[in-house]
């Protein structure tokens, strides 16, 4: 039976990192900052145009300091993550675009089947509470199927695993509400400290949204960590990714084993 993403563990985990790497999470948090103070210099209206790049360049260069403890400056790497990383956003967008017309069809057939009443009911429904909640609760849904569950595979591509979009979603196969529930207590989170910052000095507020966005970064990592099989504390270590390949497959790993047993009594003969 597979075993289910704790929301609990995975925040326990990113806790546990900031405090041992306190040096990558200042740097991410330093980082995040000094990209949120672009608007005071290129405009508020040219950083949305290139926000997405900012978001994706802060991602990647977290990935690399989480993964490999540097600063990533592989070409390949970076354009393989960056499409990774765009077809999640374009996956999310073609999701609302979708949902966005199947939804105005259904209003307008409300609309035409009951000419009388069609258009009040359907205003009715547009201007209710339970609307609003139900849209934002069914775009986050989407935020969560059709953005984090792909853009693990982004992740793939700077940690060498699978870079499968369709293992990504077997992975995560009944875990989408428990990361839903992750994202949505980091969102409550931000959300409640950028309220209790509302009337302190901005680049106050600004300074710690990043430092909790580098956390949510890390939060982020730690769920691919679960799904992907990494062990806590071992990510850079080629022995853990041997028994972590053993655990998988025991068959394969002890064959594995067994033949670097093999060389290495060769090699030790040989010397002899």
């Amino acid at each position: 039976m597979q075993e289910k993403l704790s929301v609990k563990k995975v925040y326990r985990n990113a806790y546990r990192y900031v405090t041992s790497h306190l040096f990558a999470y200042v740097f991410l948090s330093i980082f995040y900052f000094l990209g949120s103070l672009a608007p005071m210099f290129i405009g508020a209206t040219s950083f949305r145009v290139v926000f997405l790049v900012y978001i994706y360049l802060f991602f990647y260069f977290a990935a690399g300091f989480y993964y490999k403890q540097q600063i990533l400056k592989d070409k390949e790497v970076f354009i393989a993550a960056g499409l990774r990383f765009l077809t999640a956003v374009v996956m999310f967008l073609s999701a609302i675009l979708a949902s966005t017309v199947v939804i105005n069809f259904l209003l307008y057939f409300v609309k035409e089947a009951l000419p009388t009443g069609g258009e009040v009911l359907v205003s009715l429904i547009l201007g209710s509470v339970f609307w609003l909640v139900g849209k934002y609760l069914f775009i986050f849904m989407l935020f969560v199927v059709f953005f984090i569950v792909p853009s693990f595979t982004f992740v793939s591509e700077i940690t060498g695993k699978s870079r499968s979009l369709l293992n990504a979603y077997a992975k995560t196969k009944g875990n989408f509400i428990r990361i839903g529930m992750t994202a949505a207590v980091a969102f409550i989170i931000l959300l409640c400290m950028m309220i209790a910052l509302n009337f302190v000095n901005p680049i106050v507020a600004e300074m710690v949204r990043s430092g909790i966005l580098a956390f949510i970064s890390i939060v982020y990592f730690k769920m691919y960590d679960f799904f992907y099989n990494i062990p806590f504390g071992k990510r850079n270590k080629k022995d853990s990714v041997a028994v972590s390949e053993v655990q998988k497959d025991p068959i394969e790993g002890n064959q594995e084993i067994k033949k670097a047993t093999k060389k290495k009594k060769a090699v030790e003969n040989d010397a002899v």
